[in-house]
């Protein structure tokens, strides 16, 4: 498949095409390989994130994991995927702000706490609504949002927290125009498919032999959220039966590319997912998708290339590097340097522009509306003067 650059039209028109073909697969620019959609990885036999099949008594939990691998559990605690979710209770920001409010044309919001409760309302200045929040999702890196409970129901709070701001502003993807009502005011209610996602890619094993019962979850996604339940690795290492061992966890390194990518798009969003499931994301807010904008990259190929996977730049057992000079060795691992002459694996052309900071230029940053954030694009390419953000 081509790579689409004649606006969204010719874009659906080739997803629509692709899902006709492939059913729930779709093929990415590019690529000779096939992103598949999580909901089809789900049905798939095997552990993938967020499925949610393993009883609940097959986890062990990341005590027991760090028990072995102390150093690299330790390390992963300090990420913001360990601190993905958490209680209300326990969230920093709450108890570091304990009444937080927004003005809103009519309504005057707050979020403060009530006694052991922490309450989000809104108020049109005659009457009133609020709703308890039980979890916060989000470390609060960029920001953090709120869900609401009651009566077994879920709601995603209007606003969240914006940590560049300090303050609270419109939660992204919710409408920034004032709601009509005030019982449509406190946000956005999430119906069961939602809340069971959100939940399985904020905290660990909220789904366990396919029930939801988030209340036995584990806050943040912790070593067995993306290594797969421990209890038969743990066995196979005390029996000293190390060669059955590798075999009951999953190690994602050895993944193809295209799994690898999809492995993280489960939560991160795949191509599949974004290209035939969400094609109103497409655009803008897409940069928000890394796995996505990654396959949409000449550089990665007919069938995926494991040197740009995100686990090949990205390690998830800590925090993001930021700093743009520490991506140069990962680019230079397929591009010559100037003036270097060509050798084995390394085989695109050099930079005539410059040896350093390679993504600072083929992976600018955008801002999305409403995130008050900027995002590094992952879709890796030349960008050329005065062009704007390519879809």
């Amino acid at each position: 498949m081509q790579q689409l650059r004649s606006g969204k039209l010719l874009q659906l028109v080739i997803i629509f095409a692709a899902m006709a073909i492939c059913g729930a697969r779709a093929q990415s620019p590019h690529s000779g390989s096939l992103s598949l959609a999580t909901q089809d990885r789900l049905e798939d036999e095997g552990w993938w994130p967020t499925k949610g099949d393993a009883a609940r008594s097959e986890y062990v939990g990341a005590a027991t994991c760090k028990e072995c691998h102390g150093k690299v559990a330790a390390l992963q605690e300090t990420t913001p995927m360990r601190h993905a979710g958490a209680r209300a209770a326990q969230a920093d920001i709450l108890q570091t702000h304990e009444q937080l409010s927004f003005q809103d044309a009519a309504y005057r919001y707050s979020l403060m706490h009530a006694g052991s409760d922490i309450t989000f309302s809104a108020s049109d200045g005659s009457n009133s609504a609020s709703g308890n929040v039980t979890w916060v999702f989000g470390a609060g890196e960029l920001g953090q949002t709120y869900l609401l409970q009651k009566d077994g129901a879920y709601t995603e709070s209007r606003l969240s927290y914006y940590s560049a701001l300090s303050a609270l502003d419109i939660t992204i993807g919710q409408a920034a125009d004032p709601p009509a009502a005030l019982k449509k005011a406190l946000g956005h209610n999430l119906n069961q498919d939602s809340v069971r996602h959100c939940f399985s890619c904020h905290t660990t094993a909220a789904i366990t032999s396919g029930a939801f019962d988030p209340e036995k979850s584990t806050p943040g996604l912790t070593c067995e959220a993306c290594h797969g339940p421990g209890a038969r690795h743990v066995a196979a290492m005390m029996a000293q039966q190390y060669d059955r061992a590798s075999s009951t966890i999953v190690n994602p390194t050895h993944l193809s590319p295209a799994d690898s990518v999809d492995f993280c798009g489960a939560c991160h969003r795949t191509w599949s997912d974004v290209a035939m499931q969400m094609p109103a994301n497409i655009g803008l807010v897409s940069v928000r998708f890394q796995p996505y904008r990654l396959e949409k990259s000449r550089c990665w190929g007919k069938r995926g290339d494991s040197r740009i996977t995100c686990i090949a730049c990205h390690d998830p057992h800590q925090p993001l590097v930021r700093e743009s000079s520490a991506y140069d060795p990962k680019c230079v691992a397929c591009h010559l340097l100037r003036g270097q002459s060509p050798r084995h694996g390394a085989v695109a052309p050099a930079c005539g522009v410059s040896t350093s900071n390679c993504t600072s230029c083929h992976m600018p940053k955008y801002e999305v509306p409403q995130s008050h954030a900027r995002f590094t694009d992952h879709y890796i390419r030349v960008v050329r003067a005065g062009a704007g953000f390519p879809s």
